[in-house]
């Protein structure tokens, strides 16, 4: 399986963590590294979230994770482990 980061930029609510990382649990998919700051704007905040997962599993966690209203922007950067 190849590691890969998913980077979000997200309203800097209360909660809005939880939604994200719920995502995850209720598909079963494991999170390996979560890094979360807020940016230079204190309404925004910016997550970092490394997993592992097939290309099918990347490209729909950026899909549902997009869905999700507080989020305003999703990049996704793969890592081939080998």
């Amino acid at each position: 399986m190849d590691r890969f980061t998913v980077e979000l930029i997200v309203s800097n609510h209360y909660g809005v963590l939880n939604r994200i990382t719920g995502l995850y649990a209720r598909r079963g998919y494991n999170i390996d590294s979560l890094y979360v700051n807020e940016t230079e704007n204190p309404e925004k905040s910016r997550m970092l979230i490394t997993s592992k997962g097939s290309e099918y599993i990347q490209t729909q966690m950026v899909h549902q994770i997009r869905k999700l209203h507080d989020v305003q922007k999703v990049i996704l950067m793969t890592q081939i482990n080998r």
